[in-house]
């Protein structure tokens, strides 16, 4: 047991003896890196504007009971709210049907909530209402929305 302190306090002592004056030295990026990083803006802009529409459905399943789930399609702020969330919201009824066919024997819309929002935000407020409730999928809106993907 004596060697094993007399040997710990010799690598502390030695560490110690070649440590430096205790200012870390800068790291400098080579230009390049900080140029990239200025051209895409990552760091240096706030994400842009989101508009968010969900539906809250009371479904049922032949394998589960009632229950809610809520299904968002998120999509770019234009400033046309109307016509976001109308896009978002035709979005919702195509999934609503693809649901309806593949996944649920019964399907009811308990609620539409709209907001000029991120869909983690409209999410964490309707938790405040229905506390149960499964969030079943954010949908693109902006690529589901594109006539050449719809078709």
């Amino acid at each position: 047991m004596k060697l094993f302190i007399t040997l710990t306090i010799a690598v502390v002592l030695f560490n110690a003896s070649f440590a430096g004056s205790g200012n870390p030295s800068a790291v400098i990026f080579p230009k390049t890196f900080t140029a990239a990083l200025k051209e895409k803006k990552t760091l240096f802009e706030a994400e842009s504007a989101k508009v968010c529409a969900c539906q809250i459905l009371r479904v049922v399943s032949n394998n589960e009971s009632e229950k809610f789930i809520a299904v968002f399609a998120q999509g770019t702020n234009n400033c046309d709210l109307s016509a976001n969330f109308a896009t978002a919201t035709s979005v919702l009824e195509k999934e609503k049907k693809h649901m309806k066919d593949f996944f649920f024997t019964k399907i009811k819309t308990a609620e539409n909530v709209t907001a000029p929002t991120s869909c983690s935000m409209l999410y964490k407020n309707i938790q405040v209402k229905y506390a149960d409730i499964k969030m079943y999928d954010v949908l693109d809106a902006d690529a589901l929305s594109n006539k050449l993907v719809t078709k």
